[in-house]
């Protein structure tokens, strides 16, 4: 068995739809060093899920349990549920990635991304729409 990630599709990024609902730790304000200069906010980076929950001892250690092995693997190339994640000073590190800030929430399902129609020469939108009827 191999302890290659497995990227059939990209990660989903902070601030996008992912595919399932759950909780999710978003990562933002990236970078790509510890000590860069940072002239704006950095990037978005992947939202983590979906999680069975999320846990930080004294502001130095984090911890995550993933709801699925095969969601764990595509993050970190293991089937282990239960991962660390790794900081360096005050910043999170994942996928030699540094970021300044991250929290976790809730996606319900409503807020996932709807699955590409596969049936359908133009593709629908990829947002809700309230009734007609209830329009004002």
């Amino acid at each position: 068995m191999s302890n290659e990630k497995e990227q059939l599709a990209p990660l989903p990024i902070y601030g996008k739809k992912p595919s399932l609902p759950g909780l999710y730790l978003g990562l933002f304000h990236g970078r790509n060093e510890p000590r860069e200069e940072m002239e704006d906010w950095g990037f978005d980076g992947p939202m983590i899920g979906p999680l069975k929950w999320f846990h930080t001892t004294y502001a130095c250690t984090l911890r995550i349990a993933f709801e699925r092995g095969e969601d764990s693997k595509r993050y970190f190339g293991t089937h282990q549920t239960e991962q660390f994640l790794t900081l360096d000073g005050d910043l999170l590190v994942f996928e030699g990635k540094y970021y300044g800030d991250w929290t976790a929430y809730k996606v319900d399902p409503e807020d996932c991304d709807r699955p590409k129609d596969s049936f359908r020469k133009d593709q629908r939108l990829d947002r809700h729409r309230s009734n007609s009827s209830c329009a004002d």
